[in-house]
């Protein structure tokens, strides 16, 4: 196992899900260019740092976050919007890199435990970047906000991930890095690690 997480958190842990942007993936920059070039022509400006306050919030809701604040009704739908930003996300994949200490613990728990990611973000444009990163393999399955109704903080995503792997909630461990996903987790009655200081949450 990766020495970067205290094993005794994996006590008693029958599976770890994976949040995917910004838990094992650099992708921010990515998804930043992608949504300011969808919102541009509507004359919404997007600032970074109100970007980052928004990271693990899911496409539809950013989107519909940034129409609200600025008081625009598009055009055209809003789920037309985010598929054109998650094909616009696809152009900047170059931009995309691995967290390496967190990929290097899924890769140190495949075979060891049952693995999944559950992110927010849209399964296009996840498979996407896991393929480009070459980590696909390492996970039993995938489960994007397509697959849900709600995204985190809502637990859906979290619990349909062990609903999937056939684990019990309360013997996941969660990866994440943001405090919708976090909060996420513990609605789901599931132990997280906030990769952003390295420590256990339950």
């Amino acid at each position: 196992m990766s020495d970067s997480l205290d094993p005794r958190w994996f006590a008693d842990r029958h599976a770890v899900l994976f949040d995917w942007d910004g838990t094992l993936a650099h992708t921010h920059t990515a998804h930043f260019k992608a949504l300011t070039d969808t919102l541009a022509p509507l004359g919404v400006p997007v600032d970074w740092n109100w970007f980052l306050a928004h990271t693990g919030t899911s496409t539809p809701e950013t989107i519909s976050a940034a129409l609200h604040q600025h008081g625009i009704t598009p055009p055209e739908p809003v789920d037309t919007l985010v598929t054109a930003c998650e094909k616009r996300y696809l152009d900047h994949l170059d931009d995309v890199r691995e967290i390496g200490w967190v990929a290097d613990v899924a890769r140190s728990l495949a075979g060891r435990l049952p693995t999944a990611v559950a992110s927010g973000g849209m399964r296009d444009t996840v498979e996407a970047t896991m393929n480009h990163l070459g980590l696909a393999h390492l996970f039993s399955c995938t489960v994007t906000r397509d697959d849900v109704t709600a995204g985190k903080p809502s637990p859906e995503i979290f619990l349909l991930a062990a609903r999937r792997l056939r684990v019990d909630p309360a013997r996941c461990l969660v990866l994440e890095d943001t405090d919708s996903g976090l909060l996420a987790a513990r609605r789901a009655n599931m132990a997280a690690v906030d990769i952003r200081t390295r420590t256990l949450t339950t």
